[in-house]
């Protein structure tokens, strides 16, 4: 019976040394590339420092506005959905820039990033309005559609295509 007893016990504890160290889970490096912060862009290489200086500058202030109004929608605060959402349709630095300074930046970027800013700002409006309605699916679909138009703006803006 003890032989039979040991064969059992060894078997059992085979495994448990074959594998990895008991203290790291198997999905340490999934679990730590999911908790870190994502590796930030650099500026495309086509831009001066001077366009990227004016970019910097408008995406402060439209960085914070899209914080607010995504706070604000997770828990459906209609009246800051509304707010925010009218913020960023109305965001004088997401329009293209008129100033003899920032002219410079119309010839920089190309017309694409222009076009999706104004797609964005439609999407405020559509958002706004949904907000207003206080209709919980439209503002999930409006604000869908809002993520969409940042995600196209960026991308145009990291690609530099004209």
């Amino acid at each position: 019976m003890a032989p039979r007893a040991l064969l059992l016990g060894l078997s059992l504890l085979a495994p448990a040394c074959a594998g990895k160290s008991v203290h790291e889970p198997p999905q340490q490096a999934q679990l730590t590339r999911a908790v870190s912060p994502p590796r930030r862009l650099e500026a495309p290489d086509y831009l001066p420092e001077a366009a990227r200086a004016v970019l910097r500058t408008m995406m402060a202030s439209h960085a914070r506005n899209m914080g607010d109004l995504m706070s604000a929608i997770m828990v459906l605060d209609y009246p800051r959905i509304r707010e925010g959402a009218d913020a960023v349709a109305n965001d004088a630095s997401l329009s293209r820039p008129l100033t003899h300074e920032a002219s410079e930046l119309n010839a920089l970027l190309p017309e694409d990033f222009f076009r999706q800013q104004d797609a964005l700002r439609a999407q405020a409006r559509v958002l706004s309005d949904a907000a207003t309605r206080q209709s919980p699916f439209g503002v999930a679909d409006a604000y869908g559609k809002l993520s969409e138009s940042c995600v196209r703006c960026h991308y145009v803006y990291r690609k530099g295509s004209r």
